[in-house]
C-alpha cells in the first residue's frame, strides 16, 4: 500500500500548486427491500445490496491574478465534467466516479477561491490501479489457487484459448469457493479463444467467441473472486489454457 496520498480525477491533480484538496468525505448505505407478512406484526428483510458510493471534495483554487483564478477554476471544472472517470487517492487503488454537482465562491478578490464537489460511484468498491494475471494450461478437473488481496468481491474477465484442439460443448470453469461457475455450450476453434468478462474492461457483460457475441450459448456466472484465497477449477478438453485477470478489490 502507498504511503503517499495523490488526488486525482482522471488526469487533472487536485493536490498541485493551483487546486488544492481540503477535505474529502465519503458515505454509501445498503440497499433493503423488506416485505409485510400479513396478518402478522413481522416483515420479510431480504439481503442487503452495496448502494453506490458518494464522495464530497473540498477545496481551493489559487491564482497569481483574476485571469489566472478564473483560467485554474475552468480546468477544474472542465475535467470535473468529464464524465465518468477515474478518482484517485494513491497510486495504487482508484473507483470509477461521476460528477453530481460543483461550486465556488471567490473568497479572495482576484486570488483565490473556494470549491466544492459531490462525486458518485455506482460501483462502489476500490480497485486496485495494477491488475493480477493467471495464466496457465490446468489440469482438467482439479482444482488451484487464485488470490484476491482485497476485502470485497473481484470481478474477473476468463480467457478459454483452445491450444489443444477444437472443444465443443466440453468448457466448463467453477470456483468452488463462492459457488459459481459457467458452461459454455458452442465450439471454440482451434487455437481461437473465448472471453467472459465481468465487466472487467467496460460497464457491460461481455461473452466472445473469437470477437464474435456468444451470450446464446453461455450457461452460469460471471465470474468473481471471493476475498482471499479461491479454489478455481476447470472441466474440459487437454491442453486448454485459461486465463484470470482481475482487479484486487477493497471496500469503500
Amino acid at each position: 500500500m502507498s504511503n503517499e496520498i495523490s488526488i486525482k480525477f482522471n488526469a487533472l491533480a487536485l493536490d498541485s500548486t493551483t487546486i488544492c484538496v481540503s477535505k474529502i468525505d465519503y458515505s454509501s448505505s445498503n440497499v433493503v427491500s423488506q416485505h409485510d407478512i400479513p396478518k402478522s406484526n413481522e416483515m420479510i428483510i431480504e439481503t442487503p445490496k452495496r448502494g453506490p458510493l458518494n464522495i464530497g471534495v473540498d477545496g481551493t483554487v489559487i491564482g497569481s491574478d483574476y485571469d489566472d483564478l478564473r483560467t485554474n477554476i475552468d480546468t477544474l471544472r472542465a475535467a470535473l465534467k468529464d464524465g465518468k472517470q477515474k478518482f484517485i487517492i494513491d497510486d495504487d487503488r482508484y473507483v470509477m466516479a461521476v460528477l453530481k454537482s460543483f461550486k465556488y465562491e471567490i473568497v479572495v478578490y482576484r486570488r483565490m477561491a473556494k470549491w466544492s464537489a459531490d462525486f458518485v460511484c455506482g460501483y462502489p468498491y476500490w480497485l486496485a490501479e495494477n491488475a493480477t494475471t493467471d495464466e496457465r494450461v490446468p489440469t482438467s478437473n482439479v482444482t488451484y489457487e487464485l488470490t484476491n488481496n482485497g476485502n470485497a468481491p473481484a470481478r474477473c474477465k476468463v480467457i478459454i484459448t483452445a491450444d489443444g484442439g477444437e472443444i465443443a460443448d466440453d468448457c466448463l470453469i467453477s470456483n468452488t469457493t463462492n459457488g459459481e461457475g459457467f458452461n459454455f455450450r458452442g465450439t471454440i476453434a482451434n487455437t481461437k479463444a473465448l472471453e467472459v468478462d465481468n465487466r472487467y474492461d467496460s460497464d457491460a457483460y461481455e461473452v466472445l467467441n473469437d470477437g464474435t457475441d456468444a451470450h446464446a450459448n453461455f450457461e452460469g456466472d460471471f465470474m468473481t473472486l471471493d476475498p482471499g484465497v479461491n479454489a478455481v477449477k476447470f472441466t474440459g478438453v487437454a491442453d486448454t489454457k485459461v486465463t484470470f485477470t482481475w482487479r484486487d478489490t477493497y471496500e469503500a
